[in-house]
């Protein structure tokens, strides 16, 4: 479904010509007067510098020629535009290692093309998304971050307003077990208090 908002200006990197060529059209379908190029490696994308820089740069880094962290970095200092990784490596390391770059945006190739929507929109925003099919693989930090299936349950239940005697009493569990659970998802995502968790966990995807 076209997107309602202003035409956006893209800048898609990836060695694969056929790739980048339907991102070129998966763009202009949705927005009407997109702006799109594309360049083959970091090196071709670097020469953009020197004109208008896009809105949102799209890049699959293991087709780019260059690390993540190198990657980012270049791309941050020379063109100033958030970055949406756009891959087929749905792995929870280089997902970690993306998003300890300052990527806005992570969408696996395999995805529905409205995810890569979603993640450009978002990037423009100044906002982050993260393809849901990947947010159960996420590390926030080195080490054991992640959240299991019954944290995330209970977190986007927090989310939702409930007490802790109420979603104990719907998941069937002694409250005492829910404070745990809650101890250990604000001791995971570095929170001081269930509501910066909530915030924490809607800005890496983990919860709605």
């Amino acid at each position: 479904m076209p997107s309602s908002k202003e035409a956006p200006s893209c800048l898609i990197i990836d060695e694969h010509p056929v790739i980048r060529q339907g991102v070129v059209a998966l763009l202009e379908s949705t927005w009407e007067g997109a702006k799109v190029t594309d360049a083959e490696n970091l090196e071709a994308a670097l020469e953009f510098a020197s004109g208008t820089p896009p809105e949102v740069v799209i890049v699959d880094p293991w087709r780019a020629g260059a690390d993540i962290g190198e990657l980012v970095k270049r791309l941050s200092k020379s063109l100033g535009a958030p970055i949406v990784i756009f891959t087929a490596d749905g792995g929870a390391r280089l997902l970690s290692e993306a998003l300890k770059a300052g990527v806005k945006g992570y969408v696996r190739k395999d995805s529905p093309p409205t995810d890569l929507i979603r993640a450009i929109e978002a990037a423009r925003a100044g906002e982050f998304y993260v393809d849901p099919g990947l947010s159960s693989t996420i590390v926030l930090e080195e080490g054991d971050r992640t959240l299991s299936s019954r944290q995330r349950e209970i977190l986007q239940m927090l989310a939702d307003g409930m007490a802790t005697d109420v979603v104990a009493k719907d998941l069937g569990l002694s409250t005492e077990t829910v404070r745990t659970h809650t101890k250990r998802i604000l001791a995971k995502l570095e929170a001081s208090t269930r509501t910066q968790a909530v915030a924490i966990g809607i800005r890496y995807g983990l919860i709605e």
